[in-house]
């Protein structure tokens, strides 16, 4: 074991979850994006370009028509399922791997064929979570919440047990039982922050609009908003997608810490796992 290596099978508070968090990540910078790029990069692209593009559609509101909405917005959540899918696979797969070989010496090609070998089952479980919070929100609303805390956990289970889809959704209802409220603003705390540092990300874009803005209404004498073709204004949104994005793969990795917490809470593994190890 080395100094710099995390124990993921313990239990945690909030504040130690985030630090484990980032100092994972920063740790792991390297190989962690490695491996990301021959996973992931192509939806990673993908979701920029449709990011970008559902920004200029829906900056045209004079021109916008049904079929450029949906096909945008369409095009968007596609391309974000996508690469949540990958993304999840990759990171899970990576932590399981930082966990069998306690931090040292990780087989990075072991990472990659386990991360694609789970994909499709990712992207899978994706669409079935984006159906039961679509459904759930719009039609029972608190039930939707609910769906919340169990489909947060539900991707680290599926890599790290092993299991099916259904296998890992019924899985992970058991987890939160009991802890449901407790993991409820865990994760909620967790997006938050997460949420706060990918605005930093759309401030130049921001900045930039409400700018150009106010000298074209100076020139004029009316206010109004700037082109949202403006290929400065575009370039300087596809970066603040691209951070947003980056940023989610700290969330995936936060969530994977939440699952090894409640895991301790409920089974007591990491537990066990010493006493195995101490041949007690």
């Amino acid at each position: 074991m080395t100094n710099n290596y995390i124990q993921f099978k313990k239990r945690r508070e909030l504040g130690e979850i985030l630090s484990d968090t980032f100092a994972f990540v920063r740790g792991n910078f390297k190989d962690l994006f490695t491996v990301l790029i021959r996973t992931s990069l192509i939806p990673f692209i993908l979701v920029i370009l449709a990011s970008v593009y559902y920004q200029y559609v829906i900056g045209n509101i004079s021109e916008i028509t049904p079929y450029s909405a949906v096909f945008s917005l369409g095009g968007l959540g596609l391309a974000g399922l996508l690469f949540y899918a990958t993304s999840s696979a990759t990171v899970y797969s990576f932590i399981k791997e930082y966990d069998t070989t306690k931090g040292k010496e990780l087989n990075l090609e072991y990472v990659v064929s386990e991360a694609k070998s789970n994909i499709g089952n990712m992207i899978g479980l994706t669409l079935l979570a984006y159906l039961m919070l679509i459904f759930g929100l719009i039609f029972f609303v608190i039930p939707g919440i609910y769906f919340l805390v169990p489909l947060a956990v539900v991707f680290p289970i599926l890599l790290f047990k092993e299991t099916t889809i259904f296998g890992a959704l019924g899985e992970s209802f058991k987890l939160i039982k009991g802890f449901w409220w407790v993991t409820f603003g865990t994760v909620i705390v967790i997006a938050i922050i997460i949420g706060v540092m990918s605005f930093a990300f759309s401030v130049p874009a921001l900045i930039y609009n409400v700018t150009k803005m106010v000298i074209t209404s100076s020139n004029e004498g009316t206010l109004t908003s700037g082109n949202p073709g403006d290929f400065i204004y575009l370039t300087l949104s596809a970066l603040g997608s691209a951070g947003s994005n980056l940023l989610s793969i700290v969330f995936l990795v936060a969530l994977g810490f939440v699952y090894y917490d409640l895991d301790e809470e409920q089974n007591r593994t990491g537990l066990k796992q010493k006493i195995e190890e101490l041949d007690i």
